[in-house]
Parts: structure tokens; C-alpha cells; sequence
């Protein structure tokens, strides 16, 4: 009987340890908590998303890394002490070169960096559950100009607040530089059954939303 009991437990208890794994089943992070998503993402199409620091346009698709290295783009991989180095290939047949597209990647595969032709972003930080706190982007549409951003976070992983300091040249006095801070508040009134949220409210009185795809298991 202490035997059957014994197997008995064993089978439940083996049963729990699956079921508790696929429910804490994560996926490659990459660039997508760089666009506030998490899971197994294949494309966030942004509806009515305003942010200056979008740079996959405005339908990011990921591939099953999380990287937005999709649809054929020809890649070569670099190593730079810790950091994975990701440049589009020279031999691309548009004509494009690693000159114009470089990301770089730390150990847990989170996006740290990205240059895109003018364009680029640095010194992207994450806190402990994965979530962007803060990063910096420079010559927004070969703008000279500087963008930081900074997030505050509640319970879940969708920011309920960004701070903001533009930094811009003026060029009609000596191109000096006229610094700009302002903050961003956010509502959420929808999210999908992954948590990432798909509708919000802005304290700018906008409405955001995005439709979110996602690998199929």
C-alpha cells in the first residue's frame, strides 16, 4: 500500500512540476522589451502608437530569438567581450552594409544597443524582471538631437509613466543647446491574456493601441 501510495504522489507531484513549467514557460526576450511585449511575439502592428524611438517602423516583426532579424535579412554575428554582436550582412542584395545596422545583445540575449543608419540608440538598461527603466536615442531622423528616456513601472510589466529630456541645438542662437523635460503618464484599459497591453490612455489626452501576433505553439 506505502508503495502505490508513494508512486501515487510521485505522478502528481510530476504532473505539478509540468504544469508549473508551462505556466512559467519564458522566451528569448531580444528586441521585444525594447516595444513593452513579452512572450513567444511575433509582431506588434502599432496602430495609433506616437514614439520617437521606434526604429523597426511601425509592424516590428521578431523571429523566434526576439530579434527583428526576419524575412530573409542576411546577418553576420560578432562577439565583443559579452556583448553578441548582430550587423546586416554587406552582401545584402539591396545593397545594404553593416555600417548601417548594428545591434548588440548581453548575455540574457536583452537588446543594450542599435545603430540604424543616423540613428542610434545607447545605454539601455533593464531592472530584474526584464523591463526597460531607461535608454537614450540620438539623431531621430538625422536630426541632431539628443533623446533620453526614463520609465517608471507599478506591479506588471507596462510602464505606467516615462520622463523625457530632449536635448536640441539652436541654431539661430550659435547652435547652442535648449534643453527640454516633460513627462508621459499612462492608463491602461486593455490588455490580452499574455499581460502586454494592447489600448491605454495618455495623460497627453490620446488614445494609443496596438494588435499583438503571436507564435503559434
Amino acid at each position: 500500500m506505502k508503495r502505490i501510495i508513494v508512486a501515487a504522489l510521485a505522478i502528481v507531484l510530476a504532473a505539478a512540476c509540468t504544469e508549473n513549467k508551462k505556466a512559467e514557460q519564458t522566451y528569448p526576450i531580444g528586441d521585444r522589451a525594447f516595444y513593452e511585449v513579452a512572450g513567444n511575439v511575433e509582431c506588434v502592428d502599432l496602430e495609433d502608437v506616437y514614439q520617437e524611438f521606434i526604429f523597426l517602423g511601425q509592424k516590428p516583426e521578431f523571429n523566434k530569438e526576439g530579434q527583428f532579424f526576419v524575412n530573409g535579412i542576411k546577418y553576420k554575428e560578432e562577439k565583443e567581450g559579452d556583448l553578441r554582436v548582430l550587423k546586416l550582412d554587406t552582401d545584402d542584395e539591396d545593397g545594404g552594409g553593416e555600417e548601417y545596422v548594428e545591434c548588440k545583445y548581453d548575455t540574457k540575449g536583452r537588446l543594450v544597443s542599435a545603430g540604424f543608419w543616423e540613428s542610434s540608440f545607447s545605454d539601455i538598461k533593464y531592472d530584474d524582471q526584464d523591463r526597460v527603466v531607461s535608454f537614450s536615442a540620438y539623431g531621430m531622423m538625422g536630426i541632431e538631437s539628443e533623446y533620453h528616456y526614463t520609465f517608471t513601472y507599478g506591479k506588471d510589466r507596462n510602464p505606467i509613466k516615462v520622463d523625457v529630456r530632449e536635448v536640441h541645438p539652436d541654431y539661430e542662437n550659435e547652435g547652442k543647446e535648449v534643453t527640454q523635460n516633460y513627462s508621459i503618464s499612462y492608463e491602461y484599459t486593455a490588455v490580452d491574456e499574455m499581460g502586454n497591453w494592447t489600448e491605454r490612455k495618455t495623460s497627453n489626452g490620446t488614445v494609443e493601441k496596438r494588435t499583438i501576433k503571436y507564435f503559434a505553439e
